[in-house]
């Protein structure tokens, strides 16, 4: 799977604000970096990590976040197995101004399949967190 192909199954579940579909492109240990706070889960913390997950969603769900779509816009590989993927998101909103993001993501490739290690959110235009 090309890290194009990776973003667009990534961008669907983001956008379905399905937590089990986006959760599953995951691995661990991760961390995040997210509204300025910094969180880290252990190779043992999946429940945990699973749960931050739906309550970011929800977060987004309770913000009227209908869709969201996004555009990769840099990319640094190293490697054959790892890379740090830029992301710009557009997250439409209902009755409200989209918001206009970008998100770094550290990725590996296991077992031949792209997951994301790592991820920090910037450049957040619009966004209540400023």
């Amino acid at each position: 799977m090309t890290l194009q192909e990776f973003f667009n199954r990534y961008s669907q579940a983001y956008s379905a604000l399905d937590a089990r579909a986006v959760y599953a492109m995951f691995t661990r240990p991760f961390t995040a970096v997210h509204h300025g706070q910094i969180a880290t889960f252990g190779s043992n913390e999946t429940e945990a990590l699973y749960q931050a997950t739906v309550g970011i969603l929800e977060y987004y769900r309770a913000q009227g976040v209908s869709s969201a779509s996004c555009r990769i816009t840099d990319v640094l590989p190293f490697g054959s197995e790892l890379a740090t993927v830029k992301v710009r998101w557009t997250a439409q909103r209902q009755q409200s101004e989209p918001w206009i993001f970008s998100t770094a993501y550290h990725l590996i490739r296991e077992n031949g399949e792209w997951r994301i290690y790592g991820l920090a959110q910037f450049e957040e235009h619009g966004h209540p967190a400023q």
